[in-house]
């Protein structure tokens, strides 16, 4: 049992991570975010009465830059331990199922 829990803890403290999966993950999570953030951008333009949302169109901009940033860092540097990395993707990916929900979920504006 106490050579299970070390390796286990070893896998979870690990800061080897190959290049190609690193570059890959990386860019998978760019179009993903990119996605999420265009669509909104693509409904606030094409969608009539949505000019009371502007301050969102804004705030997007903003969560896309830092959602950038943080990528960009993972992509970066290579001593961020396993556990931690996919720790930042997994809330990478459940903000953006939140942040898109709560944006396809307002409604045109009321003249």
């Amino acid at each position: 049992m106490p050579k299970n829990l070390t390796e286990a803890k070893d896998k979870l403290l690990s800061t080897e991570y190959p290049r190609w999966r690193n570059f890959l993950s990386c860019a998978i999570l760019v179009l993903v975010v990119t996605g999420a953030v265009s669509a909104w951008w693509y409904v606030y333009y094409t969608t009539p009465d949505t000019e009371c949302h502007k301050g969102f169109l804004y705030f997007s901009v903003i969560w896309l830059a830092v959602q950038w940033v943080v990528i960009g860092y993972l992509y970066r540097y290579q001593n961020i331990p396993a556990f931690a990395r996919d720790a930042i993707k997994l809330q990478i990916l459940l903000g953006n199922i939140w942040f898109g929900l709560f944006l396809f979920s307002l409604q045109p504006c009321a003249q």
